[in-house]
């Protein structure tokens, strides 16, 4: 028996609250990340169990930073062709 949702507004993104009943259907839950395609005109949600449903990695400041000295240097060197 199909589950009815209603898409919303949020900002600029339209947004649908998949209840728990379908979740548990498809084996996911918080947290997990969906492959959604399309296919006949219905939208298709796989679990995806693989890496892109690990936590992404956070880098520090440091790392972030890395290269950033020579970002002077950079900018005067294009600065003609601004």
């Amino acid at each position: 028996m199909p589950i009815i949702v209603t898409v919303h507004l949020q900002g600029d993104a339209r947004i649908v609250t998949l209840p728990d009943a379908l979740l548990d259907r498809i084996g996911a839950d918080v947290g997990t990340a969906l492959a959604l395609d399309v296919k006949d005109g219905a939208i298709v949600a796989t679990p995806v169990r693989e890496a892109l449903s690990q936590p992404r990695r956070r880098y520090t400041m440091a790392e972030l930073l890395v290269g950033a000295e020579h970002l002077p240097a950079i900018y005067d060197s294009v600065a003609d062709a601004l």
